[in-house]
């Protein structure tokens, strides 16, 4: 390739006139496709003079080798076999001799090459990373370990047995490195500290998920533990690193003390505590017992030693390492012997450290009054996948609390008491009111503790809030207000005997709704919330609903908050009464305030797609979305205002389909399910979207039709009328099922069983009445063709081992017998399958265990029998009497799981928590009976009280999903002769279908009657035994007992109705 030319192309692309850009943009990616382009690529990334050009090919070229090194079906350009190995071959010299501009482009296209190509296509790859680390150079010590960075990161998510090439890399170039790291650490530079964080970072990777046999020996875990504790330790001169906060964290060797920090972390909360190992983590025990007492001891003590001088103002610390820090402390507090040396030091962590860290800085004060959107998400809204300093002091408080409460609980409650009486004194004082609104910050934080069952000092409450929170409603300082606000969030459930105190506090909240800063308006809508469930409180609210929805939507339109949607969500629930006559404009409100966030987002998204990530806003709309769902289902009894509202509404789901927002796909599929149900039809708007719910489906939804399900069969089973006239629509709705059986490189068995359940939902839905139009007669060859095939195809035969996807598939056919059985045996007759089918499907009736199931194949099998002998296929007439049989056991087994069923849904509608729920209950709950008793199996010394390791229950919770997660991810026919199989086809007590309506007994009696008076048919009853004729006839007896119960109960009501 000429490298020339293609320099040229790149340096068009940075010039100033719109047109050449393009062009030279076009030309580019019609030569990133043609042979030699990667090599010339990295040619003018390394050519001098250094300048723009070089970047923008470095950039370049890591996104082409990103996208296309690997090959796979998708890679549309991929990179010639042949042209990769020289790339390799000058890639680690290339990084070697880069432009720190261009050199991190490179460790990019470094990691790419090495996780697909190490060690099958580069083995050399690990010789001339040895080499570099055993240099005397630092510049090529320095890639070494870049090289050792980038393969280890590779190997991060790796399980045991795709780890072997780590295994040979840990053996191989960890002692070398270490010994790496032991020689620069007397060094400040940043070339060292940059050493030091490769060194850290590999190490880290190397222990993420597995700590591999080798790194747990004891030869290896000493000096590897010493390095990290030096790092930990090490002073750095304040003259060599930035004086800026944020500048100084990015500091090399600041970066290298976090992964030290992590390191030792992770070895802890991961391998070390043995108290705290899962059942799948066994193999660790003895590392666990060495390190719980050999080695997590002293980094508790090095730990404690440097807050310690972070306290005393002796050193700075950064964020990242503040968190990590207290992190560790709060891993202490359950094992004894780390809870030994840390309970000592917790009054002066709570003081010193803990208390700092939580109250308002400067900058909270400045973002308090100048960013109060930025205050609220910092400070109120906890969202934050890298959670600051104050809210891992909270975690470590909470914990302390929960998990050491006689230890540690009135020493910190009468510290809080302390502060806040203080400020009571100088109730101006802006420092004491700081102070104040931490203390408070810390009471909020154990309200679940304070209010658990039995605790002593709930009663307590009342007076506190009466001494020191009434006050600071009429606060000057706007941030006690906030704080104010948040504690009758945090105590909403307190038993207030005085109930003008109640009428006070509602008061303060609502007038804290019109108050000048934003923060405390947020703070005291959220508090209205539970505040709701107190019943005068309740009633107060709904006297003003109207105007406090206005306010509420007010407050979602400054801040993309999504607790406070969650409030309105509530409210609309609560109060749908009393919002019915204003239920448009607000549904209007919301879809006028959904579509302009939809709008922005978009914007975002399409200004910089690769940057782009979900914020807030994404969380608003949800909640805007499930804000609508639930205004449609509480005016259930107002099918007028639905009208209104699903006209109001078709906007938002329009706007979400053609603008392909997958993340708020299952949102708008169950409001436009939520209309239709709540309507019982589907209006002309619903049939306009449906063609943009199938377009949407083909083209971006396909991994949501299992949430897209309810919604198709609200379609059909509310408008079967124009389902059979118009044929556009059914051909749409069969497009939906064979789009997913056409796409099994991409659609699992579950969604699969989905599609067979919307095909059975057209079936019985669409079944003809007298008169009517039989508008699936034209699929019926298409649906049997569909099951044979899923019956036949090898790669599926390990999922037919699963019970619910072999009834599933099976039923497709059954439900065409029900249909229209003459149709059903043409089909099956065309490919000569009929008698296999019919082995198959009576050698299943034992796994026919639901109410549903039985009552397909029972009225299927009666659609059968009233054919006329000449429409049944020649080789399956002769079995005709063998269906009898399975009738008869389907009959039989019926009663009993109609019993089942009906004990399930009396369950169901007693508690609806689902099977996990036990589990997903917070392991601690802050109960005083939690407390360990004296002489049970955590006892107390009373010598030394709370020093036993202490038995939460996460370690139940914790074993349960990790059982789960080997039980799931176990080999397919593992899985399948699993109980799973079985769990599969529970009942399913809320299905419905047009079954529920049938008469089986009179359908039976019906039958069986008029196959006695057919002489052609009455000779199929011959094979009965008597237990089988008794069966019948028990069946007959009960339609007559019940038709009689029927006759006797329109007898009555026609008597009570006469004048």
């Amino acid at each position: 390739m000429d490298v020339n030319g293609l320099h040229q192309c790149f340096a068009s692309t940075l010039d100033s006139n719109p047109n050449l850009r393009k062009q030279a943009e076009l030309q580019l990616n019609e030569a990133s496709r043609a042979p030699g382009f990667i090599t010339a690529c990295l040619d003018i990334v390394l050519a001098q003079p250094f300048g723009t050009v070089q970047i923008s090919a470095a950039v370049f070229l890591k996104n082409k080798i990103i996208r296309n090194w690997e090959f796979e079906d998708l890679n549309k350009s991929p990179i010639a076999e042949n042209e990769k190995p020289a790339f390799r071959e000058r890639l680690i010299p290339a990084i070697l001799s880069a432009s720190p501009h261009t050199q991190q482009h490179l460790i990019s296209i470094l990691n790419k090459v090495v996780s697909y190509d190490y060690p099958e296509k580069w083995p050399e790859f690990l010789d001339l990373m040895i080499q570099l680390l055993h240099s005397q150079e630092a510049q090529h010590i320095h890639t070494g370990l870049i090289c050792l960075a980038e393969i280890t990161k590779a190997y991060k998510w790796r399980n045991k047995e795709g780890r072997d090439p780590l295994n040979r890399i840990i053996d191989l170039a960890f002692p070398v490195t270490v010994q790496i790291g032991s020689n620069i650490l007397s060094e400040n530079s940043t070339v060292a500290g940059d050493m030091m964080r490769l060194i850290m970072k590999s190490y880290h990777a190397a222990i993420y998920l597995e700590l591999a046999p080798r790194l747990q020996e004891q030869s290896f875990l000493l000096p590897w533990g010493n390095l990290m504790l030096q790092v930990v330790a090490k002073e750095i001169p304040a003259d060599i690193a930035p004086q800026d906060d944020d500048e100084k964290t990015q500091f090399p060797w600041w970066k290298a003390k976090k992964w030290a920090f992590r390191n030792l972390n992770r070895l802890f909360s991961r391998y070390g505590d043995p108290g705290s190992l899962t059942k799948a983590m066994k193999d660790y025990s003895s590392f666990a017992k060495n390190f719980a007492v050999n080695f997590a001891p002293e980094i508790l003590r090095a730990y404690l030693h440097q807050i310690d001088l972070w306290a005393n103002k002796q050193l700075w610390l950064s964020a990242p390492v503040l968190n990590l820090i207290m992190t560790y402390c709060e891993l202490s507090v359950k094992p004894k012997i780390t809870w030994e040396i840390l309970r000592p030091h917790v009054d002066v962590l709570v003081s010193h450290v803990i208390f700092p860290l939580i109250c308002l800085s400067d900058d909270d004060i400045d973002m308090f009054e100048n960013e109060p959107v930025e205050y609220i998400h910092r400070r109120l809204d906890y969202f934050d996948e890298n959670p600051s300093p104050d809210i891992m002091a909270i975690n470590f408080l909470v914990s302390v609390a929960e998990r050491r409460r006689k230890a540690t609980f009135n020493g910190i409650l009468h510290f809080i008491n302390g502060i806040v009486a203080n400020q009571q004194q100088n109730p101006t004082d802006e420092v004491q009111a700081r102070q104040k609104e931490g203390a408070l910050r810390m009471i909020g934080a154990l309200s679940h503790v304070i209010l658990g069952k039995k605790s002593p000092v709930a009663e307590m409450m009342e007076q506190f809030f009466v001494s020191y929170i009434f006050s600071d409603f009429q606060s000057s300082y706007g941030y006690l207000r906030v704080r104010a606000c948040e504690v009758v969030n945090r105590f909403a459930e307190a038993d207030f005997k005085d109930p003008n105190n109640m009428v006070f506090i509602y008061q303060s909240v609502t007038t804290c709704l019109h108050d000048k800063y934003l923060p405390v308006q947020v703070e005291a809508a959220l508090a209205l919330q539970p505040l709701a469930r107190n019943d005068s409180i309740r009633n107060a609210l709904s006297q003003n609903i109207k105007p406090l929805m206005g306010i509420l939507m007010e407050l979602s339109k400054k801040v993309d908050m999504d607790q406070i949607m969650g409030v309105m969500e509530d409210f609309v629930d609560m109060f749908s009464e009393q919002l019915a006559p204003f239920a448009v404009e607000l549904a209007e409100q919301l879809r006028d305030q959904f579509l302009r966030m939809l709008s922005d987002m978009i914007e975002k998204q399409n200004s910089d797609p690769d940057q782009y990530d979900t914020d807030y806003g994404d969380f608003t709309i949800l909640g805007i979305l499930n804000t609508l769902t639930t205004l449609l289902l509480s005016l259930d009894n107002a099918p007028d205002l639905v009208l209104q509202l699903e006209h109001a509404i078709l906007p938002v789901v329009t706007a979400v389909l053609e603008h392909e927002q997958t993340e708020f796909y299952s949102e708008v599929f169950e409001l436009v399910d939520s209309s239709s149900y709540t309507l019982r039809r589907i209006t002309p708007g619903m049939w306009n979207l449906l063609g943009l719910l199938h377009q949407s489906f083909k083209t971006s939804g396909l991994d949501y039709f299992d949430d897209l399900l309810p919604c198709l069969e609200s379609y059909v089973i509310y408008g079967t009328d124009e389902l059979r006239v118009n044929p556009n629509y059914v051909a749409t709705m069969v497009d939906f099922v064979n789009t997913i059986f056409e796409n099994d490189d991409r659609i699992g068995m579950l969604f699969r069983q989905d599609a067979c359940r919307l095909i059975q939902t057209l079936l019985l839905n669409l079944k003809p009445e007298l008169g009517e139009r039989a508008c699936l007669d034209d699929y019926i060859q298409y649906f049997v063709d569909l099951t044979l095939n899923r019956l036949s195809v090898k790669d599926g035969q390990e999922d037919l081992k699963q019970n619910s996807y072999l009834v599933s598939i099976l039923e497709i056919i059954i439900n065409c017998m029900y249909y229209n059985p003459r149709l059903a045996f043409i089909a099956l007759e065309s490919r000569g399958q009929a008698g296999n089918f019919f082995d198959l499907w009576f050698n299943n009736i034992p796994k026919l265990t639901r109410v549903h199931d039985k009552r397909l194949s029972i009225m299927a099998i009666l659609s059968i029998i009233m054919m006329q002998p000449n429409e049944v296929p020649e080789s399956i007439r002769s079995g005709i009497p063998q269906f009898l049989h399975g009738l008869v056991l389907l009959l039989q087994t019926l009663p009993d799981a109609l019993q089942k069923r009906e004990t399930m849904m009396k369950e169901f509608s007693v508690d609806d928590q689902n099977v996990y729920s036990d589990y997903m209950m917070n392991p601690n709950t802050g109960d005083w009976d939690d407390e360990p008793d004296e002489g049970g199996e955590f006892e107390e010394d009373e010598e030394d009280e709370g020093g036993e390791q202490v038995d939460d229950g996460t370690n139940k919770y914790v074993d349960f999903l990790s059982n789960e997660a080997v039980r799931l991810g176990q080999e397919s026919l593992d899985f399948l002769d699993s109980d799973f199989a079985d769990e599969m086809l529970e009942e399913e007590p809320l299905y419905q279908s047009p079954l529920d309506k049938v008469n089986l007994y009179i359908v039976v009696k019906d039958v069986f009657l008029a196959i006695q008076q057919d002489s052609a048919r009455s000779g199929i009853l011959a094979g009965l035994n008597d237990q089988q004729r008794s069966v019948i006839e028990s069946a007959i007896q009960n339609a007559y007992k019940e038709e009689a119960d029927q006759a006797a109960k329109t007898h009555e009501v026609q008597t009570n109705t006469m004048p």
